[in-house]
């Protein structure tokens, strides 16, 4: 069986907000130990972290604590973002095993790190098996902590996020047990008798078929569909953003689908990157990803009303895919770009989650970019929400 709650608090007394929590989420899984205790918490409760970990230590009767800091922190309850706030998800059961994930420093060390954590979880991967992780995410280069994992296991799902913060530290916490740090990466794995179902809901929509890219050399294109790449660009700028080519490139970005030579691509199937620079003489485009000769990409749009319908789309199939069955619990990682500076009102995500899925414990983080997989094989993802649904397997 497996019990789970989910406490949040506002709290600006890190003490008091971290029991209040931690006690909400014991009262909903009804346990009085648990196995796993999971915090998210504003940067705000930083500089007295000894006496968070502590109070959730009490009220969870286990020092098998893990998270990170976020930009804001999410449960079902609610999100809260630019004000103090700790969110905890409890669990515990007799058929979910959870190993503890914790490795400093992190920085130019990720192939080494990803072995590292493929080394600890090699023994522990029994029945069904996620791994959730929380890098730095300033310190970070996730496609290299990837390759170091799947060089020795092969294919694991990863989903988490880069933790995060307001911006007024300039550094992102990494948390494992009594352990706090920057330029570390914490997490866990689960494994036994359970189903996961993950939804990535894009930020950034399609506004062109799938292109070929038909001249490049690492992150520079030059050519898509056999003319100059910014030419390409300049025909999908409407209105103002024609005429203020900054400002369009904050809200127009490329597009590179999971299936790099497919013709058509899927909802959501594809990862959005930032183009970071143009040469208009040249006909070049930079973009933040290395591109190759033949491959598709599309461009996208930043646009908060598509967003919205993105993700009412992506629950729609998540709900479908339970077929009637409610989670035991999810993870819900939303990009620190979208929140109400992107809707212009708050909690909008963990409404449409809640209305469409209904009430069960859900607990999620605000991060500097995403973790999840597309195609059978694990991304760093931007401009997205990554939503992870979990539940038991009763027939096994």
């Amino acid at each position: 069986m497996l019990q789970v709650g989910v406490g949040l608090s506002s709290d600006s007394s890190t003490e008091r907000a971290a029991t209040e929590a931690a006690d909400r989420a014991m009262s909903q899984a009804g346990i009085s130990q648990a196995d796993l205790a999971l915090v998210f918490f504003t940067v705000d409760h930083l500089s007295n972290h000894q006496k968070m970990t502590a109070a959730l230590a009490r009220a969870t009767k286990t020092d098998r604590i893990v998270g990170c800091s976020g930009a804001g922190v999410l449960t079902g309850e609610g999100e809260i973002e630019r004000s103090p706030g700790v969110a905890v998800l409890v669990l515990a059961s007799d058929r979910i095993e959870s190993q503890l994930i914790y490795s400093q420093p992190l920085r130019g060390r990720d192939v080494e790190v990803g072995a590292e954590i493929a080394q600890a979880i090699r023994g522990k991967l029994d029945g069904d098996s996620i791994l959730v992780l929380f890098p730095d995410g300033y310190q970070s280069q996730p496609r290299h902590l990837f390759l170091g994992i799947e060089q020795r296991l092969g294919f694991l799902p990863v989903v988490g996020a880069g933790s995060s913060e307001d911006g007024t530290h300039g550094k992102s916490y990494q948390l494992c047990g009594k352990k706090i740090s920057d330029n570390a990466v914490s997490g866990f794995l689960l494994s036994g008798c359970f189903e996961t179902k993950i939804g990535i809901t894009q930020g950034c929509q399609p506004i062109t078929e799938p292109m070929v890219v038909t001249k490049a050399d690492g992150n520079l294109i030059t050519e898509i569909d056999g003319r100059p790449a910014f030419e390409a660009l300049t025909r999908v700028l409407r209105g103002p953003l024609s005429q203020d080519l900054r400002r369009a490139l904050a809200f127009v970005f490329a597009g590179l689908p999971a299936d790099p030579h497919g013709n058509t691509v899927g909802p959501g199937e594809y990862v959005v990157r930032n183009i970071v620079g143009v040469d208009p003489e040249k006909g070049i485009l930079a973009v933040a990803e290395e591109v190759f000769e033949g491959e598709r990409m599309i461009f996208t749009l930043r646009d908060s009303q598509r967003a919205r319908e993105d993700l009412i789309q992506m629950l729609q199939r998540q709900a479908k895919s339970l077929d009637g069955k409610t989670p035991r619990l999810g993870l819900y990682f939303n990009c620190c770009a979208r929140g109400t500076p992107f809707y212009g009102i708050p909690g909008m995500d963990t409404a449409y989650i809640r209305q469409t899925l209904g009430d069960f414990p859900l607990i999620g983080f605000f991060g500097n970019f995403e973790l999840g997989p597309l195609g059978r094989m694990n991304r760093l993802l931007a401009y997205t929400g990554v939503l992870v649904l979990i539940t038991e397997k009763l027939d096994s």
